[in-house]
């Protein structure tokens, strides 16, 4: 049996969740379990009681065969920056699922994914690497993620959209089906997506309008 010893980069509320969710997907399989978190803070679990306490910065955790990481931070751009910290060290990413969550036939999930309670992958669905799908949010049949993006509780893409990398959906954040949203888009909180959204843009309302913030390469 592989031994994992998780490494939860990011000790604040999302990375505390993390941990029961680790957990619970841990459960019943003992050669799984949470090392600890990686964090600038030492003190950041100062006043929470919980079995795993910070280890140090992400560049002081000893690596071993069985250490694996995953990001615990909702904001692409950190989650990103995280995991190439933890990459240039030769460090794994670890995709943590919670036994609750729904994964369809034939979804894919890159390295270092985590699922939420309640979670939905569609059928065919894919899922890059490092990005975060929070509680009861979704993705629909056939759709594609870039890498690190973060989907807040209750968003969904529907079949056959496509996300680039680094894009941020807000809570109830909805993106019709077939549409793409670009490169480091943000999709407002309770924003219902009807048109494509260009890389950088922030898109707000509904039906939602899409205003560019800052240039980005649209690859």
């Amino acid at each position: 049996m592989t031994r994992v010893e998780l490494v939860i980069v990011g000790a604040g509320g999302f990375g505390r969740e993390v941990l029961g969710y680790a957990q619970d997907a841990f459960a019943g399989r003992p050669a799984h379990r949470v090392a600890g978190f990686a964090d600038d803070n030492p003190r950041a679990l100062d006043g929470f009681d919980l079995a795993a306490k910070v280890l140090g910065r992400v560049h002081d955790i000893p690596i071993s065969e069985a250490t694996r990481f995953v990001v615990a931070v909702g904001h692409p751009a950190a989650r990103r920056a995280l995991a190439a910290a933890v990459e240039s060290r030769g460090g794994r990413l670890l995709t943590v699922v919670h036994p609750s969550a729904y994964i369809g036939p034939g979804a894919r999930l890159g390295d270092g994914c985590v699922v939420c309670p309640f979670a939905f992958v569609g059928t065919a669905a894919t899922i890059g690497a490092n990005t975060a799908i929070n509680v009861h949010a979704s993705a629909g049949h056939d759709a594609i993620t870039g890498g690190n993006c973060v989907f807040s509780p209750y968003s969904a893409i529907n079949g056959g959209v496509e996300l680039r990398d680094d894009v941020f959906l807000g809570t109830h954040a909805t993106v019709f089906p077939g549409r793409t949203v670009g490169h480091g888009a943000k999709i407002s909180a309770g924003a219902v997506v009807h048109r494509d959204v260009p890389a950088g843009a922030l898109a707000v309302g509904n039906p939602a309008k899409s205003r560019v913030l800052f240039a980005l390469d649209p690859g």
